[in-house]
């Protein structure tokens, strides 16, 4: 296993990481720093995010993975609602279907290859932020190192 060897002589493994990010613009900013900055220690991070994200990501040379849902879909039901919770049978439907999309994506977002280079990848690590439902994830990827 390659290490990365600290400035206090401390070696740590370097790991593939997977940043699973739910959410509009200025949810994606703030982890795609932090990607960036884990790159530069040496790890392999992937940022998983929707798809209308994508250039805004490889624009700073972070790996990308697209996750389901439409940012837009639910940045305006999270305004109509003020939070998740359905006001009517109707937002239990678009809010059902874009967390369904959310979800099925997960898994792939941290076991496929790479989609324009076909290199394998297994997240070693996963950071999510709390919409993404990255939580259910650590129950179908046993870790590994």
């Amino acid at each position: 296993m390659e290490v990365i060897i600290t400035d206090s002589k401390k070696s740590i493994p370097k790991l593939n990481i997977a940043v699973l990010v739910v959410g509009t613009r200025g949810d994606v900013q703030p982890f795609l720093a932090m990607s960036k900055q884990l790159q530069e220690f040496g790890h392999h991070v992937r940022l998983a995010t929707h798809a209308n994200f994508q250039s805004l990501v490889e624009s700073v040379g972070v790996d990308f993975y697209p996750l389901g849902g439409d940012p837009r879909i639910l940045a305006r039901y999270m305004a109509k609602n003020k939070g998740f919770i359905p006001k009517s049978p109707s937002d239990i439907i678009i809010q059902g279907n874009q967390v369904k999309e959310i979800i099925e994506s997960l898994l792939p977002a941290c076991t496929e290859p790479d989609q324009k280079t076909g290199q394998p990848f297994r997240a070693q690590a996963i950071i999510a932020n709390p919409p993404t439902c990255g939580e259910l994830i650590l129950h179908l990827v046993p870790p590994t190192l």
